[in-house]
C-alpha cells in the first residue's frame, strides 16, 4: 500500500532537523569550548547532515557519491552520537574508542564491498540497517543493564531499541520485499521507517540534551557533597546528614556513638614523602574505613587527615569493638607510593557514646571525642581513648 507522501519532504526535513541541531550545538559550544561531547555530537550531526542531503541528491549527481559516500558519513555520524552518548554516560574508555573505530572502519568497507559486488538497493538497505544495529546496541545495553541508570536514561535506551527493531524488521523487508525498501517508495514500511527516523534524530537531540543536563546536575549535587580526594562525605554533609540522624535517634531513646579519627604523624609523612604520598594515603585509609561501616553509617572528612564516623544505635561496648577492627585494619595496611617503596601508617580514635535527646548538638559531641582524641595522641598514638559520660 503506498501513502500520498512524499519521501523527499522527510529527507528534507531530516536534513534540516540535523542542521539546526548543529546550530544549537554551535551556540551551547560556543559558552562551553571545551566540552568534548558537545563537539562530538556536533560532528556527528555535521556528517549526517551531509550524509542525508547526498543521499537525497542520488538522481542529481554520480551515485557513488550519493550512495558510498552518503551511506558512510551515515555511518561515521552514528559512531560520533554513540560516543557522545557513552561519554556523558562515563563509559567511552579507551577500549570502547578503539573498538568504534575500528567497527566504523569495517562497517563502510562491508557496505561499499556490498554496493560494489552486489549492487541491489534492498541489499544495501538491509546491510546499512544491520550496521546501524550492531552499532547501538552496546549503548542500549549500557543504559539498560546499569543500575545507576537514570528513568531518563532507561527511557531513551527503549525508545532506541525501538529503532533498532525498525532496523531489523526493514533488513528483513529489504530482502522480502525489494519495492517497499526502496529509498523513494510510498509504501507504508519505508514511510513509517522515515517518520520513525524523523522522531527518533528529534529525540536523540533532546536526549542528549536533558543527559547532559542531568549530568552536569549530578556533578555539582556530587561536588557540594563528597570530598573530592577521598569520595567520602564532607563537612558540611557529614553535619547535615548527623542532625538528622541525631534527631531520629533521640526520638527512639536508642544509643550513638560518634569517631574523631586522626591520622598519626601526618605531617612527617608529607615533608618525607611528598603531597601525592599523603594524598594516597589518606585515600587508602578513606577506602579501608568505608569497607568496614555498615550502608547506614556516616563517614565524614572534616578537613586534612581528620575524620568522623557517626555509628547509629551503637552502644559503648559495641563502638569500641569496631574502632578496634578500624585500628587494627589500618595498621595492618600499606601504601605503594613507588616500586620498591612502601608506606606504613596508624590511626589514633577519640570516641563518645551518648543516647542523644533533640538539644544534642555535634559541636558537643566534637568537642568531647577531640578530647579523647587528644588523649590518645598524648598517650603514644595508634590508640583509642573513649569519653566517659554520664548516664
Amino acid at each position: 500500500m503506498n501513502l500520498n507522501v512524499h519521501i523527499e519532504t522527510l529527507i528534507i526535513a531530516l536534513v534540516l532537523g540535523h542542521f539546526f541541531s548543529g546550530i544549537l550545538g554551535i551556540a551551547y559550544m560556543i559558552q562551553r569550548k571545551r566540552d568534548i561531547t558537545v563537539y562530538t555530537f556536533l560532528f556527528s550531526r555535521l556528517f549526517e547532515t551531509v550524509a542525508w542531503i547526498l543521499i537525497g541528491l542520488r538522481n542529481i549527481i554520480h551515485s557513488f557519491i550519493s550512495i558510498s559516500i552518503g551511506n558512510s558519513f551515515l555511518i561515521i555520524g552514528a559512531t560520533l552520537q554513540i560516543v557522545a552518548f557513552l561519554t556523558i554516560k562515563n563509559c567511552c574508555t579507551n577500549i570502547v574508542k578503539r573498538f568504534y573505530v575500528i567497527s566504523t572502519i569495517i562497517s563502510i568497507c562491508i557496505f561499499n564491498l556490498v554496493s560494489l559486488f552486489y549492487n541491489m538497493e534492498s541489499m544495501r538497505i538491509s546491510v546499512i540497517s544491520i550496521i546501524m544495529t550492531i552499532l547501538w546496541f552496546f549503548p542500549i545495553y549500557v543504559l539498560l543493564s546499569d543500575k545507576n541508570s537514570s528513568v531518563l536514561q532507561r527511557v531513551i535506551a527503549v525508545l532506541y531499541g525501538v529503532e533498532m527493531a525498525l532496523l531489523i524488521f526493514r533488513a528483513y523487508i529489504g530482502i522480502v520485499l525489494d519495492e517497499s525498501t526502496s529509498l523513494m517508495s510510498r509504501s507504508i514500511y519505508n514511510v513509517l521507517f522515515f517518520l520513525c527516523l524523523y522522531l527518533i534524530m528529534l529525540m536523540g537531540n533532546i536526549g542528549l540534551i536533558l543527559m547532559a543536563k542531568e549530568k552536569s546536575d549530578f556533578d555539582l549535587i556530587n561536588a557540594a557533597t563528597y570530598d573530592e580526594l577521598t569520595n567520602i562525605f564532607n563537612r558540611r554533609t557529614f553535619l547535615l546528614h548527623a542532625k538528622e540522624s541525631i534527631l531520629l535517634l533521640s526520638r527512639r531513646k536508642e544509643p550513638i556513638s560518634f569517631f574523631l579519627i586522626d591520622v598519626d604523624n601526618f605531617k612527617k609523612i608529607n615533608d618525607i614523602h611528598g603531597h601525592f604520598s599523603g594524598d594516597m594515603v589518606l585515600k587508602d585509609f578513606a577506602t579501608i574505613i568505608k569497607s568496614q561501616l555498615r550502608d547506614y553509617d556516616l563517614f565524614g572528612r572534616f578537613g586534612g587527615e581528620e575524620f568522623t564516623v557517626l555509628l547509629p544505635g551503637t552502644n559503648e561496648k559495641e563502638a569500641l569493638e569496631v574502632a578496634e577492627k578500624l585500628r587494627k585494619i589500618t595498621e595492618d595496611a600499606s601504601v605503594s607510593v613507588s616500586t620498591n617503596h612502601t608506606i606504613k601508617y596508624t590511626i589514633s580514635i577519640g570516641i563518645v557514646t551518648v543516647i542523644p535527646e533533640e538539644s544534642t548538638s555535634i559541636d558537643t559531641l566534637y568537642k568531647l571525642s577531640d578530647n579523647a582524641l587528644y588523649m590518645a595522641k598524648r598517650n603514644g598514638r595508634n590508640r583509642i581513648e573513649i569519653v566517659k559520660t554520664k548516664k
